[in-house]
Protein backbone atom coordinates (compact mmCIF):
# COMPACT_ATOMS: atom_id res chain seq x y z
CA UNK A 1 0.00 0.00 0.00
CA UNK A 2 1.43 3.72 -1.57
CA UNK A 3 2.09 6.62 1.40
CA UNK A 4 -0.41 8.12 -0.48
CA UNK A 5 -2.94 5.52 -0.11
CA UNK A 6 -2.68 5.37 3.30
CA UNK A 7 -3.16 8.95 3.93
CA UNK A 8 -6.47 8.48 1.78
CA UNK A 9 -7.43 5.72 4.05
CA UNK A 10 -6.74 8.16 6.95
CA UNK A 11 -8.73 10.87 5.52
CA UNK A 12 -11.76 8.93 4.23
CA UNK A 13 -12.00 7.42 7.73
CA UNK A 14 -11.80 10.72 9.98
CA UNK A 15 -14.30 12.55 7.74
CA UNK A 16 -16.81 9.82 7.49
CA UNK A 17 -16.73 9.71 11.35
CA UNK A 18 -17.00 13.53 11.77
CA UNK A 19 -19.49 13.93 9.40
CA UNK A 20 -21.74 11.06 10.70
CA UNK A 21 -20.97 12.68 14.34
CA UNK A 22 -22.29 16.07 12.98
CA UNK A 23 -25.55 15.20 10.47
CA UNK A 24 -26.57 12.43 13.19
CA UNK A 25 -26.87 14.77 15.79
CA UNK A 26 -28.24 17.79 13.56
CA UNK A 27 -31.17 15.82 11.76
CA UNK A 28 -32.69 14.02 14.85
CA UNK A 29 -33.24 17.53 16.07
CA UNK A 30 -37.07 18.67 16.70
CA UNK A 31 -38.06 20.15 13.29
CA UNK A 32 -38.39 23.58 15.60
CA UNK A 33 -34.72 23.84 16.68
CA UNK A 34 -32.76 26.77 16.55
CA UNK A 35 -30.00 25.72 13.81
CA UNK A 36 -27.73 29.43 14.34
CA UNK A 37 -28.36 28.69 18.08
CA UNK A 38 -25.60 28.94 20.90
CA UNK A 39 -25.93 24.96 21.71
CA UNK A 40 -25.43 24.34 18.11
CA UNK A 41 -22.83 26.66 17.45
CA UNK A 42 -20.97 25.66 20.11
CA UNK A 43 -21.33 21.55 19.25
CA UNK A 44 -20.22 22.94 15.45
CA UNK A 45 -16.77 25.10 16.56
CA UNK A 46 -16.10 21.56 19.11
CA UNK A 47 -16.85 19.49 16.20
CA UNK A 48 -14.66 21.44 13.29
CA UNK A 49 -11.69 22.22 16.33
CA UNK A 50 -11.80 18.04 17.00
CA UNK A 51 -11.74 17.24 13.46
CA UNK A 52 -8.73 19.30 12.58
CA UNK A 53 -6.97 17.72 15.90
CA UNK A 54 -8.01 14.36 15.32
CA UNK A 55 -6.62 14.66 11.63
CA UNK A 56 -3.46 16.59 12.19
CA UNK A 57 -2.04 13.56 14.93
CA UNK A 58 -3.63 10.93 12.77
CA UNK A 59 -0.93 12.32 9.60
CA UNK A 60 1.42 13.19 12.08
CA UNK A 61 1.34 8.96 13.56
CA UNK A 62 1.22 7.68 10.22
CA UNK A 63 4.22 9.47 8.92
CA UNK A 64 5.90 8.51 11.86
CA UNK A 65 4.98 5.11 10.99
CA UNK A 66 6.01 5.65 7.14
CA UNK A 67 9.21 7.07 8.19
CA UNK A 68 10.13 4.46 10.81
CA UNK A 69 8.92 1.65 8.86
CA UNK A 70 10.40 2.15 5.31
CA UNK A 71 12.19 5.54 5.31
CA UNK A 72 11.14 8.85 4.87
CA UNK A 73 9.00 10.07 1.61
CA UNK A 74 11.19 12.52 -0.65
CA UNK A 75 10.45 14.87 -3.27
CA UNK A 76 10.09 12.30 -6.21
CA UNK A 77 8.28 10.11 -4.26
CA UNK A 78 5.38 10.73 -5.77
CA UNK A 79 4.83 10.22 -9.34
CA UNK A 80 2.65 10.26 -12.31
CA UNK A 81 -0.04 7.60 -11.16
CA UNK A 82 -0.10 10.09 -8.21
CA UNK A 83 -1.39 12.77 -10.20
CA UNK A 84 -3.49 10.88 -12.27
CA UNK A 85 -5.38 9.17 -9.49
CA UNK A 86 -5.67 13.20 -7.96
CA UNK A 87 -7.55 14.40 -10.79
CA UNK A 88 -9.54 11.49 -11.23
CA UNK A 89 -10.59 11.95 -7.36
CA UNK A 90 -11.22 15.46 -7.77
CA UNK A 91 -13.34 14.90 -10.47
CA UNK A 92 -15.78 12.80 -8.91
CA UNK A 93 -15.49 14.86 -5.88
CA UNK A 94 -16.44 17.77 -8.34
CA UNK A 95 -19.93 15.66 -9.83
CA UNK A 96 -20.89 14.81 -6.31
CA UNK A 97 -20.62 18.23 -5.08
CA UNK A 98 -22.36 19.74 -8.07
CA UNK A 99 -25.09 16.75 -8.08
CA UNK A 100 -25.22 18.13 -4.27
CA UNK A 101 -26.03 21.72 -4.88
CA UNK A 102 -28.11 21.20 -8.08
CA UNK A 103 -30.82 18.75 -5.33
CA UNK A 104 -30.28 21.21 -3.00
CA UNK A 105 -32.02 24.09 -5.34
CA UNK A 106 -34.15 21.23 -6.81
CA UNK A 107 -35.63 20.71 -3.12
CA UNK A 108 -36.10 24.29 -2.44
CA UNK A 109 -38.19 24.40 -5.67
CA UNK A 110 -40.20 22.01 -5.11
CA UNK A 111 -40.81 22.92 -1.35
CA UNK A 112 -42.03 26.69 -2.27
CA UNK A 113 -44.14 25.21 -5.30
CA UNK A 114 -45.81 23.05 -2.32
CA UNK A 115 -46.04 25.97 0.07
CA UNK A 116 -47.28 28.19 -3.14
CA UNK A 117 -50.19 25.33 -4.07
CA UNK A 118 -51.47 25.48 -0.54
CA UNK A 119 -51.15 21.33 -0.54
CA UNK A 120 -51.44 19.35 2.59
CA UNK A 121 -48.47 19.15 4.22
CA UNK A 122 -47.39 17.22 7.43
CA UNK A 123 -46.17 18.62 10.46
CA UNK A 124 -42.48 17.31 10.30
CA UNK A 125 -41.25 15.91 13.78
CA UNK A 126 -37.61 16.28 13.02
CA UNK A 127 -35.14 18.28 10.89
CA UNK A 128 -34.23 15.02 8.16
CA UNK A 129 -38.64 15.16 7.84
CA UNK A 130 -38.53 19.14 7.34
CA UNK A 131 -35.76 19.05 4.66
CA UNK A 132 -37.66 17.16 2.62
CA UNK A 133 -41.29 18.51 3.09
CA UNK A 134 -40.54 22.11 3.73
CA UNK A 135 -40.44 25.29 4.95
CA UNK A 136 -36.97 25.78 4.41
CA UNK A 137 -35.45 28.37 5.99
CA UNK A 138 -31.54 29.49 5.71
CA UNK A 139 -30.63 27.50 7.92
CA UNK A 140 -31.66 24.61 6.53
CA UNK A 141 -30.46 25.35 3.36
CA UNK A 142 -26.90 25.66 5.17
CA UNK A 143 -26.99 22.17 6.48
CA UNK A 144 -27.85 20.89 3.32
CA UNK A 145 -25.53 22.15 1.26
CA UNK A 146 -23.07 20.98 4.52
CA UNK A 147 -24.21 17.75 3.40
CA UNK A 148 -23.36 18.57 -0.30
CA UNK A 149 -19.85 19.26 0.83
CA UNK A 150 -19.26 16.32 3.22
CA UNK A 151 -20.65 14.11 0.56
CA UNK A 152 -17.62 15.82 -2.30
CA UNK A 153 -15.51 15.06 0.45
CA UNK A 154 -16.54 11.38 1.17
CA UNK A 155 -16.06 11.07 -2.50
CA UNK A 156 -13.02 12.29 -3.00
CA UNK A 157 -11.36 9.96 -0.79
CA UNK A 158 -13.30 7.07 -1.40
CA UNK A 159 -12.39 7.99 -5.14
CA UNK A 160 -8.70 8.13 -4.05
CA UNK A 161 -8.97 4.84 -2.54
CA UNK A 162 -10.45 2.87 -5.21
CA UNK A 163 -7.93 4.28 -7.48
CA UNK A 164 -4.85 3.07 -5.84
CA UNK A 165 -6.69 0.01 -5.07
CA UNK A 166 -7.83 -0.58 -8.44
CA UNK A 167 -4.27 -0.44 -9.79
CA UNK A 168 -4.51 2.80 -11.55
Amino acid sequence: MSKQEQLSWVELIVNSIIAWWYFNHVLRLPANADLFGAHLLRFGIGLVILAIIVSIACHIALKIIQKVAGGGEDAAGRDERDDLISLRAVRNAHFVLGAGLMLTVVQIALTELTQRRGGPVPEPATILALLGTGPLAVQHVVQMLLLAVALGTFALNASRVFYYRRGY
